[in-house]
């Protein structure tokens, strides 16, 4: 019986080594994936803000035209910064919670 024991303990510390390193596996590589999606998408936000800034040149001088697109961009930071609970701490706490309690 004592064998038993032991053998299923082996069996059970192997599971949970196993289900430990593929949940981490799969939070890495959603951070890693994320950080990819940011560089990119700053990227991208830097240059439609240089189009826009362009694009307003054509009705307005140069100077406002990019005090205008700052206000945008500005505009869109304080919405995220306000909205932060509903579109970065809570998906990111449903992500963490379903990968680390759900079990398959």
């Amino acid at each position: 019986m004592f064998v038993q024991a032991k053998v299923w303990l082996e069996c059970e510390t192997e599971y949970l080594k196993l289900t430990a390193s593929e949940k981490f596996t799969i939070l890495l590589s959603s951070l890693i994936m994320g950080a990819i999606c940011l560089m990119l998408g700053i990227f991208a936000l830097a240059l439609m803000s240089m189009a826009l800034v362009d694009l307003f040149k054509l009705f307005m001088a140069p100077a406002l035209a990019f005090l205008s697109v700052a206000g945008i961009v500005l505009l869109i930071a304080l919405l995220v910064v306000l909205l932060r609970k509903q579109l970065l701490y809570n998906p990111i706490a449903r992500f963490i919670t379903r990968l680390f309690l759900d079990k398959k």
